[in-house]
């Protein structure tokens, strides 16, 4: 396995797969309610409704969407690298993101894990896939907003960098 530690842009399947899992935690977030009364039913012996039903086999499709694409992204970073910090970052704001980056990719892991593990009746962890998800919706503000500041505030181009068209 090849490894460039610092490529000068991030690769285009790099740029496309983060924005899939973007897409695949708003969709989850639009429809996470069926599947809560899917587990629900099935706790509690009854026969869910077919339309929860439906849309909570559309969850496990998009998270195993983000599973896939989270996985390829950890390959295609450890194969490729990714591109330095731009020069204007101090080191202590690095660090930070460094630490962002790899904190949202363990609770991506965490919440894929947790949530199949639940789904298939391998382990009750919907409460920790709960507390993942809330942890996951502030870090994932936090990274928002970070680039937000970075290209709106500092101007630095930030997010140029992980638009699938730019390089």
């Amino acid at each position: 396995m090849k490894t460039h530690t610092h490529p000068t842009h991030y690769r285009p399947a790099q740029k496309v797969l983060h924005w899939i899992v973007v897409l695949g935690i708003i969709i989850q977030i639009a429809i996470h309610e069926p599947i809560v009364r899917v587990m629900d039913a099935i706790d509690s012996g009854a026969v869910p409704d077919s339309g929860d039903s439906l849309f909570a086999w559309l969850h496990v499709g998009v998270g195993s969407t983000v599973l896939i694409s989270v996985l390829a992204r950890l390959y295609l970073r450890f194969s490729y690298g990714a591109p330095d910090h731009l020069p204007s970052t101090s080191p202590k704001q690095a660090k930070l993101a460094d630490f962002m980056h790899w904190a949202l990719y363990a609770l991506l892991l965490g919440m894929v894990t947790t949530g199949m593990l639940t789904w298939n009746g391998i382990a009750p962890l919907g409460d920790v896939h709960f507390i993942i998800n809330i942890v996951l919706f502030f870090m994932i503000l936090g990274h928002a907003g970070a680039a937000l500041y970075n290209q709106f505030v500092r101007k630095d181009g930030t997010m140029n960098r992980m638009l699938p068209l730019k390089k």
